[in-house]
Protein backbone atom coordinates (compact mmCIF):
# COMPACT_ATOMS: atom_id res chain seq x y z
CA UNK A 1 0.00 0.00 0.00
CA UNK A 2 1.70 3.55 -0.71
CA UNK A 3 0.36 6.60 0.69
CA UNK A 4 1.53 10.25 -0.16
CA UNK A 5 5.38 10.93 0.09
CA UNK A 6 6.57 11.68 3.65
CA UNK A 7 7.33 15.54 3.78
CA UNK A 8 10.65 15.72 4.78
CA UNK A 9 10.76 19.22 5.97
CA UNK A 10 9.13 17.78 8.93
CA UNK A 11 11.20 14.96 9.14
CA UNK A 12 12.84 16.56 12.40
CA UNK A 13 9.92 16.92 13.85
CA UNK A 14 8.85 12.81 13.35
CA UNK A 15 12.50 11.75 14.16
CA UNK A 16 12.41 13.65 17.65
CA UNK A 17 8.43 12.22 17.91
CA UNK A 18 9.78 8.57 17.36
CA UNK A 19 13.09 9.07 19.93
CA UNK A 20 10.96 10.90 22.66
CA UNK A 21 7.86 8.30 22.31
CA UNK A 22 10.62 5.08 22.91
CA UNK A 23 11.31 6.87 26.01
CA UNK A 24 8.21 7.07 27.93
CA UNK A 25 6.90 5.39 31.02
CA UNK A 26 3.71 3.26 31.14
CA UNK A 27 0.73 4.20 33.39
CA UNK A 28 1.09 0.59 34.92
CA UNK A 29 -2.89 -0.19 33.87
CA UNK A 30 -1.94 -1.12 29.94
CA UNK A 31 -1.78 2.69 28.76
CA UNK A 32 0.74 4.93 28.28
CA UNK A 33 1.58 8.66 29.60
CA UNK A 34 2.20 11.58 27.22
CA UNK A 35 5.31 12.92 26.77
CA UNK A 36 5.86 15.84 28.92
CA UNK A 37 6.95 19.14 28.25
CA UNK A 38 9.93 18.61 30.83
CA UNK A 39 10.86 15.68 28.33
CA UNK A 40 10.81 17.43 25.55
CA UNK A 41 13.26 20.15 27.13
CA UNK A 42 16.04 17.80 28.29
CA UNK A 43 15.96 15.81 25.06
CA UNK A 44 16.44 19.39 23.39
CA UNK A 45 18.96 20.18 25.70
CA UNK A 46 20.96 17.10 25.79
CA UNK A 47 21.02 16.48 22.23
CA UNK A 48 21.54 20.61 21.07
CA UNK A 49 17.92 20.44 18.67
CA UNK A 50 16.30 23.59 19.13
CA UNK A 51 12.80 23.25 18.56
CA UNK A 52 10.57 26.06 18.32
CA UNK A 53 6.96 26.97 20.07
CA UNK A 54 5.48 25.32 16.77
CA UNK A 55 7.57 22.44 16.77
CA UNK A 56 6.65 21.42 20.41
CA UNK A 57 3.17 22.22 19.49
CA UNK A 58 3.55 19.61 16.41
CA UNK A 59 5.01 16.84 19.11
CA UNK A 60 2.40 17.49 21.43
CA UNK A 61 -0.40 17.12 18.70
CA UNK A 62 1.29 13.87 17.46
CA UNK A 63 2.03 12.70 20.69
CA UNK A 64 -1.93 13.11 21.55
CA UNK A 65 -2.85 11.20 18.10
CA UNK A 66 -0.21 8.52 18.76
CA UNK A 67 -2.40 8.09 22.27
CA UNK A 68 -6.19 8.22 21.24
CA UNK A 69 -4.93 5.68 18.13
CA UNK A 70 -3.60 2.98 20.83
CA UNK A 71 -6.56 3.38 23.50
Amino acid sequence: MEGPQFPMMVSYIWSAFVTLSGTRVSTGMGGINPISYTEIKAWSELTHTYLTPRDIEALKKLDSLYIRTLA
